[in-house]
């Protein structure tokens, strides 16, 4: 069951990734990203940090404004909610982003908009691969998908 969560942890995490690489900086021409780009190379390193209860971690691409921010909710030492926050460059790309969400919805999954930022809250029982997870269990997993 742990081994099934830590793969469908990894799995969304990996498809998190990719489900925004439009969330770019401005709508200049010459700076659309080539689709074959590998975001090994433009992922800047991630920050780890915590507020409270909260295990937070950031981490942005290097060529826009996207950035991305993973929050953990730790009771008793392990996970029990999580959310994700892409800020976007642009309200017109946030605008686009949350319509695809609304048009084509993913059951368990909450999603709202607050001018550049994207709430994603994960509310569905399948959709929490991080529930129950040790705060050390989580960096891990995290680290290892985005190369921390």
């Amino acid at each position: 069951m742990k081994t099934m969560k830590k793969l469908m942890a990894m799995l969304m995490m990996a498809g998190m990734v990719f489900a925004f690489p439009a969330c770019g900086g401005d709508d200049d021409d010459e700076k659309i990203q080539d689709p074959n780009t590998n975001y090994d190379n433009v992922i800047t390193e991630g920050q780890w940090s915590e507020s409270g209860n909260k295990l937070i971690y950031t981490h942005s691409f290097a060529s826009s404004e996207y950035q991305e921010k993973w929050i953990f909710t730790m009771t008793n030492g392990v996970c029990t909610a999580m959310e994700a926050q892409v800020t976007c460059g642009s309200d017109q790309i946030a605008e686009m982003v949350y319509q695809g969400y609304i048009q084509e919805p993913t059951e368990g999954v909450q999603v709202s908009r607050d001018g550049k930022v994207i709430i994603v809250k994960y509310v569905g029982e399948d959709t929490q691969p991080y529930i129950g997870l040790t705060k050390e269990e989580i960096k891990s997993l995290i680290d290892m998908t985005f190369g921390g």
